[in-house]
């Protein structure tokens, strides 16, 4: 069992990169050893290159050796790709991932994985513009797990889970100062229950053999 736990810092949420952007989508996926990738992608007009400086790109991808950013002016548009793999989640804000097994009838073991996130919108100045155009700041929020995900576990509720029931979509704001993400989700692990049926099977084979050969080795009665 693997257990990860991040230390308490939030992930930031620049709200003037926001603001700046025509559209902002940040991803996780999870792998069935609890770590991970972290993406984004930000979208926006020429003339807002600048509120998507080097800083602000940290705060949602910081800065590492497994970091890759790509920039690219493409027609009327200013994109601003990245995406950052992680042993361990603390590298990013107050993310966690966690893991264990559990019994079930069936399958009799599983495991589950929970995610956890804290998002916390900065550079707001509390501004009568700012409080207005809150909002109407959206992004988009996902998180893909190794196994399926429980629907009920979904936190805030609306977000979206795809028909493979591995990935859940959330559309939210910049409104609130702090939101907090959670979804667990859940796959059979195979391994344990083929290991036992494999000695239940050597068993069974065990056995047969030792009464074939008793029943050869002992005298019939005339």
């Amino acid at each position: 069992m693997r257990t990860s736990r991040s230390t308490h810092f939030l992930t930031a949420l620049p709200f003037l990169l926001l603001y700046a952007a025509d559209e902002v989508v940040i991803s996780t996926r999870i792998e069935d050893d609890a770590t991970g990738v972290r993406s984004i992608s930000v979208v926006a007009q020429p003339q807002a290159k600048a509120a998507l400086d080097e800083a602000k790109i940290a705060a949602l991808l910081p800065a590492s050796q497994m970091r890759r950013l790509r920039t690219r002016d493409a027609a009327d548009k200013y994109r601003v790709t990245g995406n950052l793999r992680f042993v361990d989640p603390d590298v990013i804000g107050d993310l966690k991932v966690e893991r264990h097994v559990r019994l079930r009838p069936w399958p009799v073991f599983e495991t589950v994985y929970t995610y956890t996130d804290k998002l916390t919108r900065t550079e707001f100045a509390e501004r009568e513009r700012d409080v207005a155009a809150a909002p109407k700041t959206e992004f988009a929020y996902a998180v893909t797990m190794p196994g399926r995900i429980d629907p009920n576990s979904v936190v805030p509720p609306g977000g979206t889970v795809d028909a493979d029931g591995r990935t859940v979509t959330w559309k939210l704001t910049a409104e609130k100062a702090t939101q907090d993400i959670t979804v667990s989700a859940a796959r059979p692990n195979w391994a344990p229950m083929v290991f036992v049926a494999l000695l239940i099977l050597l068993g069974i084979l065990s056995l047969l053999r030792f009464l074939r050969r008793r029943e050869q080795t002992t005298p019939r009665r005339i």
